[in-house]
């Protein structure tokens, strides 16, 4: 009984020392911090679009330069649409006009109920360099180119010869007017700018002198005004005057009609 006693003793000391080691190792790790698990060494790692291998993850790869912002430039607006573009024709003849020294300014194009039209009218304030047209008067271009070259070109001459002066202005009686000829239903060639009645010359001295028949018939003006109308008859298709009818017994009218084979009318 004493050796039992004994031995029981001596097992529950052994326990309790194994209980007070499990409890002192249990302390000591409580205290420690948490170590981390290291990666394998070796085997895949996981990646959202597939496996990379460590191998690959060690490769230094370059970050992007960021682009420099954008410089903002205003917006450039399209070129306006030309309205209105001359046709060629139209174009060389003002050059013309320009070169001879013309004076004139563009119209808005007319279009009248009766029928009357100047698709590209201009409005001319010199013949001329040298001659001046009162009042201004409303034509087509190549009516006032015509009556510039016959201005620059072959009244120049005939004044020197017959008034000894030059002439520095005519003076109309009309250019563009919507109206048919006298006595007739026909358009006028005025009707279209195509026409321009002249009733007067004022020479370099500052006289006037009108178009009408002359008391005498030698005389330098009646001269002048006979080599007037010959040399205006050809450059002009119409030329009528004084001594034609009653309509024109004050004016020389000058227009440019077509007529079959280009015949010209002047009386």
């Amino acid at each position: 009984m004493i050796a039992l006693s004994a031995v029981r003793r001596a097992l529950l000391a052994m326990l309790l020392c194994a209980l007070f080691f499990i409890s002192l190792s249990n302390n000591l790790h409580a205290a420690e911090p948490t170590a981390s698990v290291p990666l394998p060494a070796t085997g895949p790692i996981p990646n959202s679009r597939g496996e990379v291998r460590r191998t690959e993850m060690s490769v230094m790869v370059p970050i992007p330069t960021p682009r420099p912002p954008a410089k903002t430039e205003p917006q450039k607006r399209p070129p306006a649409r030309k309205q209105g573009r001359l046709p060629a024709k139209e174009t060389a003849c003002r050059r013309a006009l320009t070169k001879l020294g013309v004076s004139y300014s563009e119209q808005p194009s007319i279009s009248e109920a009766q029928g009357c039209s100047i698709a590209y009218p201009l409005e001319i304030k010199h013949l001329s360099e040298k001659i001046a047209l009162k009042p201004e008067a409303t034509l087509n271009c190549e009516t006032a180119l015509t009556l510039a070259r016959f201005f620059t070109d072959t009244i120049p001459p005939l004044a020197r010869g017959h008034l000894k002066q030059p002439v520095t202005a005519v003076r109309h009686a009309s250019a563009y007017v919507c109206r048919t000829r006298a006595g007739l239903q026909k358009l006028s060639e005025h009707a279209f700018g195509n026409a321009l009645d002249i009733a007067s010359f004022d020479l370099a001295d500052g006289s006037n002198f009108k178009v009408a028949r002359q008391p005498n018939p030698k005389s330098g003006r009646a001269k002048f005004l006979d080599a007037f109308r010959s040399a205006a008859c050809g450059p002009f298709k119409t030329v009528l005057g004084p001594g034609t009818n009653a309509d024109h017994a004050s004016h020389f009218h000058l227009d440019l009609q077509k007529r079959r084979n280009d015949s010209l009318y002047c009386k």
